[in-house]
């Protein structure tokens, strides 16, 4: 199975990524910083562990995701809704993948 994402989601996972490197936890971020390596590189051959880690980043992000969501502005939902809406295609084809391999 191939792993395919459209260019605003890599352009999202991109930003997801560079975030969790930058703010991540110490033990998150020699992953983050390999997995989007992966992604700028258009490199989207993970290992089963790779696609793992890459689930467990996501599933991070997606909780704080949710509690910034929650606390957002009633003007801001819209955009972070809309985000949301492209996480969740993402994360359901990281799930698939992973299920695949």
């Amino acid at each position: 199975m191939q792993l395919l994402f459209t260019r605003e989601e890599l352009k999202l996972l991109t930003e997801i990524l560079e975030e969790q490197a930058s703010a991540g936890e110490n033990s998150a971020k020699p992953l983050a910083y390999d997995l989007l390596d992966h992604v700028i590189g258009h490199d989207l051959r993970f290992a089963f562990d790779e696609l793992e880690d890459l689930q467990d980043l996501l599933n991070a992000y997606e909780h704080a995701f949710r509690q910034k969501l929650s606390a957002a502005a009633p003007e801001a939902r819209l955009a972070l809704m809309a985000k949301e809406k492209l996480l969740e295609k993402i994360m359901d084809k990281v799930t698939e993948a992973c299920a695949m391999v």
